[in-house]
């Protein structure tokens, strides 16, 4: 997902607003109901575009995040993105060699691995997008103004 980085402070206090009553963050997995299009909704009016990598190989789920991440990161390389977050989990330290072979050793972005909570709001965006997404009917129709699908061979 890319944002502009003055919209970063708008976009952060947005997403904490839609976090539901009581949860530590947002995760779409976790909404019901009419909330989940108000989100929807709220998000498809931010200026946050998402690529959504599509692995089309019969392959195992490693290999296809390799090459969904490898896809990404070489994208990202060539659109002059300064920053680029990817939320934590415990793949990490695989995911990072990824990247390192994908850029280079002298890459002209910062990238790291952030855990999921509100204290980065932002990693909720991609969420929504990609739960909309996949949910599919309404949801993405809502959405798809904001995404971009990328086939990865």
């Amino acid at each position: 997902m890319t944002v502009i980085e003055g919209d970063v402070a708008e976009y952060r206090t947005t997403m904490k607003s839609l976090r539901p009553n009581g949860a530590a963050r947002l995760h779409m997995k976790n909404v019901r109901g009419a909330d989940r299009m108000k989100i929807v909704s709220t998000v498809a009016q931010l200026e946050a575009h998402s690529r959504i990598y599509v692995v089309k190989k019969r392959c195992s789920e490693r290999e296809a995040r390799d090459m969904a991440l490898r896809s990404a990161f070489l994208d990202l390389n060539g659109m002059d993105v300064a920053r680029v977050v990817v939320e934590s989990c415990d793949q990490d330290p695989k995911d990072r060699q990824v990247i390192r072979h994908a850029l280079g050793p002298s890459p002209d972005m910062t990238y790291d691995h952030e855990p999921a909570s509100m204290n980065n709001p932002m990693l909720a965006l991609p969420d929504v997008h990609a739960w909309a997404w996949g949910r599919g009917g309404i949801y993405k129709d809502a959405i798809k103004h904001r995404i971009t699908e990328i086939r990865v061979p």
